[in-house]
């Protein structure tokens, strides 16, 4: 039993002999004094401490230093984002005037039986420094299409100019969905691609007809900051807000080959609070500079709100407006007009009323360089070639017209510089309306 304890003992504390040994051999103490252990530990778990501290401080302050940096730093850390230099290139041109006459490019479209009255819209807007595409929805004939680009392609002017171009593709259009915006970012991307000279985009329809000639319009436009975009624009709000933004529409034309109405869903939705809403009329002129954002979106944003509008009714009065007055590098850039005059029932009714002869002197005095909607072949629009346009041929003639008249000739027949403008009366109308437009007062009221 005694030989069984010693070994439990010594099981128990297997360092009893080596404490004996160095106690018996040498002058140091036992482990078995423990005076000098607790002051022992506690420098050690100090030591320790701070040891973790200046580990701990040295990562700290370098994450510090990078999430901190001196505004100057900081400044010019931000030449390292792409983003930056987008920022630079249109800042660098805002409000610049350029000597040279601008050059307008024009999407004009139309539907099943539209084809004549586009092309007489087409000539009625024809310049030689511009750029025009015109497109046929999927609901007009494959025939009626075929005819519209053979009446382009056998047109000696727009064969030798090479400045009209007839979509190939057609697109569903629906009343009120967003393929109509598709069609028009369709349109851009195209123009874009094709020519890099073109200034401002407008949209018309078969239904539209200007009321000044194109050397008034580019005359006018020559004097203005080609940065400046014309587009109607109120924040969203009251009744059409929560009918709209909470309501949910898919449109049939993104996945069907016959048109159809847009279909309401059931479910709704809450108003977004990433961003606000604007609405405005479908008619725009905006810039080239704008468009490109539109397209490339390189901060993501338009391509967020074109997503958002996919399912919002009425999106052709609703997502260029969005767009512009919620970027901070556009929203300065915004006129609200659509150059369009444009006669309303009293109560407005859904859709505006067509025009007529009793219109003619109010469309006038409105100043605004194009009307809608007019009737097919209304005597309206023979008026308006005769005493406003002074078009007896295909074209309202202009400085680039150096042809001779002689023996009813058509002077556009013979084209001359282009850069050449010969304005009319319809500039000095055109120009008033400008000015009240450019106004401080008036642009103090954008985007609000």
């Amino acid at each position: 039993m005694r030989k069984l304890y010693r070994k439990l003992v010594s099981f128990r504390d297997p360092f009893a002999r080596v404490k004996r040994h160095v106690s018996s051999q040498s002058g140091f103490r036992a482990f078995s004094d423990r005076k000098w252990m607790f002051p022992f530990l506690a420098s050690l778990i100090m030591s320790i401490t701070l040891l973790m501290l200046f580990i701990s401080g040295q990562f700290d302050g370098f994450y510090a230093e990078e999430s901190q940096l001196p505004l100057d730093v900081e400044a010019e850390s931000n030449e390292y984002f792409v983003e930056s230099g987008f920022e630079k290139s249109l800042n660098s041109t805002a409000d610049v005037v350029n000597p040279e006459p601008p050059r307008l490019a024009y999407l004009i479209s139309g539907t099943k039986g539209d084809s004549h009255r586009m092309m007489r819209t087409l000539q009625a807007v024809y310049h030689p420094r511009n750029q025009y595409v015109l497109h046929l929805d999927l609901e007009a004939p494959p025939r009626e299409r075929t005819e519209l680009a053979m009446s382009v392609k056998n047109d000696p002017t727009f064969r030798e100019m090479e400045n009209v171009r007839v979509m190939a593709q057609s697109n569903l259009v629906t009343y009120k969905g967003p393929t109509m915006i598709a069609c028009t970012l369709q349109a851009v991307a195209i123009l874009l691609r094709e020519s890099l000279h073109w200034d401002w985009f407008l949209n018309l329809s078969a239904s539209d007809y200007p009321l000044v000639t194109q050397d008034d319009l580019l005359y006018v436009f020559s004097n203005l900051s080609r940065n400046v975009n014309f587009i109607e624009n109120m924040q969203l709000t009251g009744w059409k807000l929560n009918q709209r933004a909470k309501s949910i529409i898919v449109d049939p034309g993104l996945y069907l080959s016959k048109k159809s109405d847009i279909a309401w869903t059931t479910q709704r939705r809450p108003l977004p609070t990433a961003f606000k809403l604007f609405t405005g009329s479908a008619w725009i002129m905006l810039t080239r500079s704008f468009l490109e954002y539109c397209i490339w979106g390189w901060d993501n944003f338009p391509r967020t709100i074109l997503m958002y509008y996919t399912n919002f009714v009425s999106s052709p009065e609703g997502y260029f407006h969005t767009v512009i007055c919620n970027s901070k590098e556009f929203v300065n850039t915004a006129i609200g007009h659509d150059l369009h005059y444009i006669a309303w029932d009293n109560p407005p009714k859904q859709h505006p009323r067509s025009l007529s002869l009793k219109d003619f002197d109010n469309m006038v005095k409105s100043k605004a360089p194009f009307a809608r909607k007019f009737p097919k072949n209304d005597p309206t629009l023979d008026k308006i070639d005769k005493e406003l346009l002074g078009r007896t041929h295909r074209f309202a003639p202009g400085g680039w017209c150096v042809g001779s008249s002689a023996n009813g000739n058509d002077p556009c027949s013979l084209q001359g510089d282009d850069s050449v403008l010969k304005p009319g009366p319809g500039s000095e109308r055109l120009q008033e309306l400008v000015q009240t437009l450019s106004s401080d007062e008036f642009r103090r009221k954008q985007c609000s």
